[in-house]
């Protein structure tokens, strides 16, 4: 990207493989607001997170699995002397079709987990096949049908007249337990059609095999306890009717089952909340669970209810190692809607200790933050961005997001109190810029030269509480060295956008004026040309499906980026979209389309391989030489509301003498000069006789930065350079 400096700018590169090779670097000190060391920070968030718990690398304690539905992504973490660690690797070992929901149930007593989840007829089956000793691995469970050699891949129960498929609305969570007690798994879930009664499918693989391991179900019911979901917070009982006035005929809306026994008394109860709901409702069983009894709703738990601004889901499992099971409850939503807009994503992941037993559980609120309180989790829509703020020699760390519990977004300053080659961040502003003060939301920053002044701007979209409209803005920066916006005020650009579409600012066509690349919500590229006015910014489409990029139906609102990732002297692109996964297609000025674009990126040390991954739903890639290396890394926001760090594996540490090219040289004044520089500095211009004649200019490491030559009288002119403590002189002559 061409950053313009007046008087210069930078760029060097000493040639190297043009190799995108990456680890997730988790080893970044992170602090909180109260000074508190984070223990995972760079575990990318969590909102909508279903609890699950395994034994992941065979040391027979359990370890803890999350499938996180707001980005389709599995999170794996290790129990290490009883504290979570998160342990990426292990997330490859899972297929990528899991959906919807996750439970992980030993459906076949063999003592290991296996996958249930859903489809879109219905629920899917994995087996855990895993040897001993080995790699984690899984096989589809085909069901029988009735018919001679025909399977279904979806999970069937014996209806009113054969096999059926066992279908669940895409919101809904099925209860799956022992219900009778017999050894081998049971399926309660609301039904499918008709109204919100529950439906209990047996299983009858005991009774007929004498083993746990053939998953033949047959419906029993289709309106176990004899009640009737009305509407959030209403319930008919004993086989009555819904009220005519606000009743409901129809399955509407996901719904939510957790089936225990909260009360000891041997008998399972419900657990039950729908999408429009709040709170998460106990209806106790006071029959058997053979022949229950619902008479009763309420609010669980009783001292300190669950209350969600939207759709409760709960899991039971044990979380604080001390083998009792632990109830857990999250949001149970796949995206953020105008109904949820407010919802505090950053603290979804409630914790409720069990005071008492597996069978006659105690529940205490501990957190409404589980393991969010040890990440950086902004809630949802993290966007990072880096910029020495302070001037201070290293890269600070800003993350704007969608919105507060208020509904405006702010953003936060993470400072690096590292050095500029071994970084550490401490959160020091939870509203820099003053953007609760404003009325925004959907926030989405960077830092760039936008209106070619020499000085990094703060540039952002942002959707308007009082008109709903999305549109692209800049706040100018005063300063060359730090950012300094005080007094400055917001300015418009002609640009306006859908909420969920995304802006990046580049040079695409080399001429020196930042350009726009914009994911559109239909999944083309968009390349918005510079028209090179001075005031006021002016942006016109040059090209509708830029890179041959166009719309897709699978792929939505393109996020994008570019950097010298590999040193060569040419701008990468990095591209992004709701699938999680990172392409980079190299030295894209000079491509015609992404053909050769690389998305095996990130190494894994248990499979030793380059892979692919999720990394959060939706993403916002920016880039930063953080580790002061002859790479950069790659700096991941995404749709949980946190952040990722890939640096380079390939990445060596800079030479103590950086290297500097100044062109063209001589100049003539009053010209533009390009300068390039292999890592963060500052450059000041003195006259031969030692005279200022500029004050200090920041440089951007591995960038081309362009300065407009004063107009000095002809001579030769010293440009001392500035980097990690150590000067360096350069000449310049100027005609």
């Amino acid at each position: 990207m061409l950053r313009f400096l007046w008087p210069f700018f930078l760029f060097l590169p000493a040639p190297m493989m043009a190799q995108f090779t990456y680890v997730m670097d988790q080893n970044i000190a992170v602090k909180d607001k109260q000074g508190r060391v984070l223990t995972m920070p760079w575990a990318g968030g969590l909102n909508a997170a279903h609890y699950n718990t395994m034994d992941l690398n065979g040391d027979v304690k359990d370890d803890l699995v999350i499938f996180d539905r707001m980005a389709d992504k599995l999170l794996t973490f290790i129990n290490q002397d009883n504290k979570y660690i998160y342990t990426p690797e292990y997330e490859a070992f899972f297929p990528d079709d899991i959906t919807n929901w996750l439970l992980l149930r030993d459906f076949n007593c063999d003592g290991k987990k296996d996958i249930f989840t859903g489809n879109i007829f219905g629920i899917k089956v994995l087996m855990n096949v895993t040897a001993t000793g080995e790699s984690i691995s899984w096989k589809p469970f085909s069901f029988a049908t009735g018919f001679p050699g025909s399977k279904s891949e979806v999970l069937l129960t014996k209806g009113f007249s054969g096999r059926i498929n066992l279908q669940l609305q895409p919101d809904d969570l099925p209860a799956i337990t022992d219900a009778d007690g017999d050894g081998d798994l049971d399926i309660f879930n609301v039904r499918f059609v008709g109204q919100g009664t529950l439906e209990y499918h047996q299983n009858f693989s005991m009774e007929r095999y004498g083993t746990c391991d053939s998953l033949d179900f047959e419906r029993v019911t289709q309106k176990w306890g004899n009640f009737t979901e009305c509407d959030c917070a209403e319930f008919a009982f004993n086989d009555e009717d819904c009220a005519p006035v606000g009743g409901r005929t129809k399955h509407q809306g996901g719904k939510s089952l957790l089936m225990i026994d909260v009360d000891g008394n041997s008998n399972l109860d419900i657990l039950f909340s729908e999408a429009e709901c709040t709170n998460l409702f106990v209806l106790k069983n006071e029959g058997t669970t053979q022949h229950p009894i619902i008479n009763s709703h309420n609010t669980f738990p009783a001292a300190t209810p669950i209350d969600f601004h939207i759709f409760p889901a709960a899991f039971y499992e044990d979380v604080d190692f001390d083998g009792i099971k632990d109830l857990l409850s999250i949001p149970n939503i796949f995206s953020k809607t105008i109904e949820s807009q407010s919802a505090d994503l950053s603290h979804s992941n409630w914790l409720y200790k069990n005071n008492g037993s597996n069978t006659s559980p105690v529940f205490n609120y501990v957190t409404n933050a589980f393991l969010q309180d040890q990440m950086i989790d902004v809630g949802d829509n993290a966007v990072p961005a880096f910029i020495d703020h302070d001037g201070d020699g290293d890269q600070d760390l800003f993350v704007s997001h969608n919105n507060t519990p208020t509904g405006i977004a702010t953003v936060r300053l993470y400072e690096n109190v590292g050095t500029p080659d071994a970084p550490a961040f401490s959160l020091t502003n939870e509203d820099a810029f003053g953007f609760s003060n404003l009325t925004y939301y959907n926030l989405k920053i960077q830092f760039a030269d936008i209106n070619r002044d020499s000085k990094r701007d703060l540039v952002f979209t942002a959707t308007s509480l009082i008109n709903g409209q999305t549109k692209l803005y800049f706040i100018p920066n005063k300063s060359s060295s730090t950012v300094d916006l005080n007094g400055q005020e917001i300015q418009e650009v002609n640009i306006s956008i859908l909420s969920s579409e995304n802006v990046s600012v580049v040079d695409v066509d080399s001429d020196g004026f930042h350009d726009l690349l914009i994911g559109k919500s239909n999944g083309a590229l968009q390349y918005w040309r510079n028209q090179k006015q001075a005031e006021p910014l002016s942006f016109s489409l040059a090209d509708d499906t830029f890179l041959a990029i166009n719309p897709n139906v699978v792929r939505q609102n393109i996020t994008s980026t570019s950097a010298d990732l590999d040193s060569d002297g040419k701008m990468d692109l990095i591209l992004g979209d709701q699938h999680g996964v990172l392409n980079i297609l190299s030295n894209f000025r000079d491509a015609v389309d992404t053909t050769g674009q690389i998305s095996d990126l990130i190494y894994n040390s248990l499979t030793k391989q380059y892979e692919s991954g999720n990394l959060g739903g939706r993403l916002w890639p920016t880039t930063a030489n953080i580790f002061n290396t002859s790479k950069p890394s790659i700096i991941v926001g995404n749709v949980l509301g946190g952040i990722h760090i890939l640096r380079n594996d390939e990445g060596e540490s800079l030479p103590k003498e950086p290297a500097i090219s100044i062109y063209p040289n001589p100049v003539f004044k009053g010209e533009y000069v390009t300068i390039e520089i292999d890592r963060a500095a500052t450059v000041q211009v003195f006259n031969a006789l030692g005279q200022v004649v500029t004050s200090a200019i920041k440089l951007y490491g591995n960038e081309k930065n362009i300065l407009k030559t004063p107009y000095l009288g002809a001579g030769v002119y010293l440009l001392r350079f500035t980097a990690s403590g150590r000067s360096f002189v350069k000449r310049l002559v100027i005609y």
